[in-house]
C-alpha cells in the first residue's frame, strides 16, 4: 500500500535515508562522499519537521516503511529512497506510480529531480530523461548527480 506520511514515520524514513546511502550508493560514491551526503548522525527532529512539511509518499509492507518519495507542488521530486532490504522488489516503482497519478490529478505536466548515479537507471525506467549532468558540493566533497525530468500530458479524452 502506498500512502502519505503519518506521524512517527520520520523515524523509519531517517533510518532508510541513511542506510540507503551507505548500502545502495556505496558502489557509485566514495566513503567520504557518502559521509558528506548522509551527514553521519541522523537528526530525528530535522526528519520529523521535514516529513511534516513535505508529506512524502510512503510504501508500507507489513507495517514497516519500505521506501519513500517526496513531491513538491511544482513537480520537484526530492528524496527518493528505499530500505535496502526491499531494494529491487518494485517498491519504488509502486511509489513512482502513485506520485505520477497525484501529479496528473494536480495538473502538473513536468516532474523533475536531481538524481544520484545509483538512482539514474530507476528514473530512466520511469520515463525521465537527462537534462544535464550536475555537481553538488557538500562540505568538502563534490558529488555527481543528474538533473532529469519527465513531461507528460493527460489524455484529453
Amino acid at each position: 500500500m502506498v500512502r502519505r506520511y503519518r506521524e512517527g514515520d520520520h523515524l523509519e524514513i531517517g533510518r532508510i535515508y541513511h542506510e540507503a546511502i551507505h548500502r545502495l550508493a556505496a558502489a557509485d560514491y566514495t566513503p567520504e562522499q557518502l559521509a558528506a551526503w548522509s551527514n553521519g548522525k541522523i537528526d530525528w527532529e530535522k526528519w520529523r519537521e521535514r516529513c511534516e512539511r513535505k508529506q512524502p509518499f510512503v510504501k508500507e509492507i507489513e507495517g514497516e516503511v519500505a521506501g519513500f518519495m517526496e513531491m513538491d507542488p511544482d513537480g520537484h521530486i526530492d528524496c527518493t529512497y528505499v530500505n535496502p532490504v526491499y531494494a529491487r522488489r518494485g517498491v519504488m516503482s509502486e511509489i513512482m506510480a502513485a506520485v505520477k497519478a497525484e501529479a496528473e490529478r494536480m495538473g502538473i505536466k513536468r516532474l523533475f529531480a536531481e538524481v544520484s548515479i545509483t538512482a539514474r537507471p530507476f528514473f530512466e525506467k520511469h520515463g525521465f530523461v537527462l537534462v544535464r549532468d550536475n555537481q553538488v558540493l557538500i562540505g568538502d566533497q563534490i558529488l555527481i548527480n543528474f538533473i532529469m525530468e519527465s513531461r507528460f500530458v493527460s489524455d484529453p479524452g
